[in-house]
């Protein structure tokens, strides 16, 4: 189904198509707008495409989102032009959280490809439920490199 939303945008308001499909249906070629997907009712995804290709709507905000059943956001995705690309120096490409809401792991990327951060940052960091750091691994230009910090239990 297409519907057309007025969506808010800073002091004015933007008009955007939006797709609700079910799970497995595709997403037409070139589309731009927003695309929910669903399934047995309930949103799985929001996803924002321009020319057929993923890109952050915003700044702030993530071309593409998964949520688990409960409706808490499950994984979130930052994508530059089809290519994940984290937004910011402060912000991964790409964050899971556990159901509770607490960052689970991240990952940092440049042009599509796993690279550590501007500031040092490993490239992937996982979290425990507890808050306590897991693990993480360095990448450069997307090739993991040799330095690499473990933290067992």
């Amino acid at each position: 189904m297409d519907v057309i939303d007025l969506i808010p945008n800073s002091m004015t308001f933007r008009i955007v198509s939006t797709l609700d499909l079910d799970d497995g249906e595709d997403t037409p070629p070139e589309f731009t707008g927003r695309v929910r997907r669903h399934s047995a009712g309930r949103p799985m995804s929001v996803a924002w495409y321009h020319c057929g290709l993923l890109q952050n709507p915003g700044r702030h905000h993530p071309a593409f989102r998964s949520f688990r059943a409960a409706g808490q956001v499950k994984c979130e995705m930052y994508y530059t032009v089809g290519s994940l690309q984290d937004p910011n120096a402060s912000t991964a490409a790409v964050r899971g959280y556990y159901a509770s809401g607490d960052l689970h792991y991240e990952e940092r990327w440049f042009r599509g490809l796993r690279q550590d951060g501007i500031d040092g940052a490993a490239a992937i960091r996982k979290w425990r439920a507890d808050g306590s750091l897991r693990h993480e691994l360095h990448y450069e230009r997307g090739a993991r490199s040799s330095i690499t910090l473990s933290l067992g239990r």
